[in-house]
């Protein structure tokens, strides 16, 4: 599913099928803390990756662009 949201958010020919981020977020009550590690994991894993650093760019702009339908929701 993650694979689905990045690529229709990164303007891919993909649909995102999943759920709105803040229903499929509610209720878990994720800290500040744990939202950045998680995009620090996917940072470091797409660098290990050899992913362009444009499109590490656009995932980390995609992701704050969320923030606030993932914390503390």
């Amino acid at each position: 599913m993650a694979k689905e949201f990045f690529a229709a958010g990164s303007g891919g020919p993909v649909e995102y099928t999943g759920k709105p981020m803040l229903e499929a977020h509610a209720g878990m009550n994720i800290s500040e803390q744990e939202f950045l590690a998680m995009v620090d994991d996917i940072m470091l894993t797409m660098a290990e990756l050899d992913y362009d650093e444009a499109v590490r760019a656009e995932v980390l702009a995609i992701a704050y662009s969320l923030k606030d339908d993932i914390i503390r929701v």
